[in-house]
């Protein structure tokens, strides 16, 4: 054996390493490419202080949000209160599976109204009013 000491944290070479044993079986995790509904729920999901009546509270991203909009839309602000219905619609319809307002803008009926079917005249086969 020489000059190698074997000792505690030392074992000796012959029996360092065994055959068909890997110290690490599952290895390094692949890295994982990040979503971009992932990203938005982790963002509009994160907590923030706030004030409600003096008293100061925690609520998501989110959640501060739509209170923004409904304070607005209760100041006269029509289009938070459309807003406002168009995600309480959605939440209804889906029952609400993640970030709403990426789900919102990639619901059947807006990607439908991005992506008209048009006729052989040029006319828009769906109307709108």
């Amino acid at each position: 054996m020489g000059d190698y000491e074997i000792g505690y944290g030392k074992p000796p070479k012959h029996s360092r390493f065994k055959k068909g044993v890997c110290p690490n079986p599952c290895g390094r995790g692949k890295k994982r490419d990040h979503q971009l509904g992932d990203i938005v729920l982790k963002v509009l999901g994160a907590k923030m202080e706030f004030r409600e009546r003096g008293l100061i509270k925690l609520g998501s991203r989110m959640e501060l949000a739509i209170r923004r909009h409904f304070a607005a839309a209760l100041n006269g602000d029509v289009a938070s209160a459309a807003l406002l219905l168009k995600i309480r619609r959605h939440a209804e319809k889906y029952g609400d599976p993640g970030p709403l307002i990426v789900n919102i803008i990639n619901s059947p009926e807006a990607v439908a109204r991005r992506h008209r079917v048009e006729a052989t005249d040029g006319q828009d086969v769906e109307r709108r009013r």
